[in-house]
């Protein structure tokens, strides 16, 4: 099968396509994290670049409701720490649909070309090899595009998710630390919940 062929089928094209955004959403998602990992390491500069940095707004926001009781705090540090979590995770979603879709398209790509090779044999009464060689060769090509566009986009979107999870972790344990002490009867302090 041709090259010109090749970029003549409609899935494979798409395949091509999904490839090529799913590496450039994990090369962005990637950059985003270890950015925001590397800039969580400043956090006590009021200067205005560390305003940008996730910690010192999150920081930012609980001094600017320092007057509030415990119960307002919480819910603010909460809804503080779900902004930074959506402008780390927002690419995942679209990784996570073309990790789970490309194998549903390789195999519509597989069934297309199975159907190309009955339809040659019809077409020319003859099974030589020859003749099926076109429909099966798109078979196998689909079916291992579907796959080589799946598996690295799987295997980001859970390291990508895992690593984002891990950094509001981080944020929820130091959330909680500069959230004043309970005015009960001394319990632990309530870690930052993530909703």
């Amino acid at each position: 099968m041709t090259f010109q062929n090749l970029i003549r089928d409609p899935v494979l094209v798409i395949l091509a396509v999904a490839s090529l955004v799913s590496w450039a959403l994990i090369a962005h998602s990637a950059a985003v994290i270890r950015k925001v990992a590397k800039e969580d390491c400043d956090t006590t500069s009021t200067d205005e670049q560390s305003c940008r940095l996730p910690l010192a707004r999150l920081r930012a926001e609980l001094d600017r409701n320092a007057g509030s009781d415990r119960d307002h705090l919480l819910t603010v540090m909460d809804t503080s720490i779900a902004l930074e979590r959506h402008r780390l995770d927002r690419n995942l979603p679209l990784l996570g649909v073309i990790g789970s879709t490309a194998p549903y398209m390789g195999l519509l790509g597989t069934v297309i070309g199975i159907i190309q090779a009955f339809q040659s044999i019809q077409a020319q009464n003859n099974m030589s090899p020859s003749v099926v060689a076109g429909g099966i060769s798109t078979a196998l090509i689909a079916t291992a595009m579907g796959l080589a566009v799946a598996i690295p986009a799987v295997a980001a979107h859970h390291l990508l998710a895992a690593a984002v999870n891990r950094r509001v972790s981080e944020w929820e344990s130091v959330a909680a630390e500069w959230l004043p002490k309970k005015n009960s009867m001394g319990g632990p302090n309530e870690p930052v919940s993530r909703t």
